[in-house]
């Protein structure tokens, strides 16, 4: 994804920016489309009016979009991930091992991060999204939800290129590739460990308390990689 670097943007108003631009490349807001009122965007994206007008501001800068007094704010660009594109394909090149020793470095710290900057409406986003995959069908809806899940968590770190990590991340777990590597590890009782695990990070990022967050994302990506590098012997 494009990267918007202004320096008196707040780290709330540069989240809006990529969550926004995320909803553009996805279709939710198609080229031309005329987006919602302020009130139901600044809503929906769980920011303030005044870090959303920011936000929309400096989109408006950069070209992704443009103001028609009287009329609205509409899609003028679709975001271009080319450089995202690139750490995608690097990653993918990557052994199973070293992703997993990425993750185990980065993952962690992130959980901490969002226990100390998300806001309640990324709770409340990190929690939905914990309620789902702890309700999931299957394995395919499993994974779609854990990876919304580590996602929101991104999201409440206010931290743009951590969410573009996470974003390459998950474009590998749509691989075929992880897919059928994930068959090979999840069973029911690892499921069971891994919703265990979940619920046990987000109560720690609800009570605002990065040491433990951070701790049990550790135990957690150890146990993945554990698992994922027992199958591949």
């Amino acid at each position: 994804m494009n990267q918007i670097r202004n320096p008196h943007l707040g780290r709330a108003a540069v989240s809006a920016m990529q969550d926004l631009l995320a909803r553009i490349e996805s279709g939710e807001f198609s080229l031309g489309q005329q987006l919602p009122s302020e009130r139901e965007l600044a809503n929906l994206l769980g920011v303030a009016r005044n870090t959303l007008r920011a936000a929309l501001q400096q989109l408006e800068s950069d070209g992704f979009l443009t103001r028609q007094i009287g009329r609205g704010t509409f899609v003028a660009q679709i975001p271009n991930r080319s450089s995202g594109s690139f750490l995608s394909r690097r990653m993918r090149n990557a052994s199973p091992a070293d992703l997993m020793e990425v993750r185990l470095i980065i993952e962690p710290h992130v959980a901490a991060l969002a226990a100390s900057r998300g806001s309640n409406e990324d709770i409340d986003r990190i929690q939905i999204a914990l309620r789902t995959s702890l309700s999931a069908r299957g394995l395919a809806e499993f994974e779609h939800w854990d990876a919304e899940l580590h996602l929101a968590i991104f999201h409440a770190t206010k931290n743009a290129l951590l969410v573009d990590y996470c974003d390459a991340i998950n474009a590998i777990r749509n691989e075929p590739s992880w897919y059928r590597l994930k068959k090979r590890t999840v069973s029911t009782d690892t499921r069971t460990l891994y919703d265990q695990q979940h619920s046990a990070i987000v109560q720690a990022i609800a009570d605002r308390d990065p040491e433990t967050a951070q701790k049990l994302m550790t135990q957690h990506m150890s146990s993945i990689r554990d698992n994922m590098l027992g199958v591949l012997g």
